[in-house]
């Protein structure tokens, strides 16, 4: 049977290789979480719920308020509906440039999930959301495609409300012996060609372990998030520094 043809984008993406990323990703969407599922052997679920345990700050939704958070780069929403699980009573908006992953996700959307869960199609660089209207903002395995860090940091820091959250699962540029090991085999064997199998787009897993290399460390991240005048205040390597977890905080919040 023939698969229908991505969904068209409705949202512009700020340069060329930002466009040729949304389109790979809708390209994707269908087999995308199939793909992660038999590459990590399950592993990547297990990372996203650690990463969301502590998304959301002391204080949140205090005085009866409903937390707000942002999952952004939210693809097929996997990590928005992990989000769901651990804090079901917050207001969630999944945010994706790309048309297809998100059409993937809000299939996947029942029940309790569907009332507290909004998918909405955005660019990280200029978030259609107010200043301050986030108590938390998540970003799993997207930061590293952006076309501009620093700017889609700048938007993350301008959306969080004072004391807010931002936390970052990625696989950030390995350092140590065994991640670069690790990511050199691994990455140019058996991803390239479990991904053309479970997607059919082997050009998609030849950039993704590239994204890796071209990526930052661990450490020059936070730097660059303190330089935005967001404080670190935890990061933690995972599977011997194969990926990381990096939370931080706009300051101002109360204590």
């Amino acid at each position: 049977m023939t698969e229908p043809a991505p969904l068209a984008e409705t949202v512009a993406a700020i340069d060329a290789h930002g466009a040729r990323v949304q389109g790979m990703f809708s390209d994707i969407a269908r087999g995308y979480d199939r793909a992660n599922r038999w590459m990590s052997l399950g592993i990547d679920v297990l990372w996203r719920r650690r990463a969301v345990a502590e998304v959301l700050p002391a204080g949140a939704g205090a005085g009866g308020a409903r937390p707000r958070i942002l999952d952004l780069c939210a693809g097929t929403l996997d990590s928005t509906l992990e989000l769901h699980r651990r804090y079901p009573e917050a207001d969630i908006v999944g945010g994706d440039f790309s048309a297809g992953m998100l059409a993937v996700g809000e299939a996947k959307l029942q029940g309790p999930a569907r009332a507290r869960i909004v998918a909405r199609e955005m660019d990280a660089h200029a978030l259609p959301e107010p200043d301050a209207s986030f108590d938390a903002v998540f970003c799993a395995f997207g930061a590293r495609n952006l076309s501009d860090l620093e700017a889609a940091t700048r938007e993350q820091l301008r959306v969080l409300r004072p004391g807010g959250r931002l936390t970052v699962l990625e696989f950030f540029r390995p350092r140590g012996l065994f991640s670069r090991t690790f990511h050199a085999c691994y990455n140019r064997t058996v991803l390239p060609v479990v991904g053309w199998a479970a997607t059919g787009n082997l050009g998609a897993y030849l950039y993704l372990p590239r994204s890796i290399g071209a990526f930052v460390t661990i450490e020059d991240y936070g730097a660059l998030l303190e330089r935005a005048n967001l404080r670190v205040v935890g990061s933690e390597r995972l599977f011997g520094g194969v990926a990381g977890i990096v939370r931080a905080e706009r300051p101002g919040g109360g204590t």
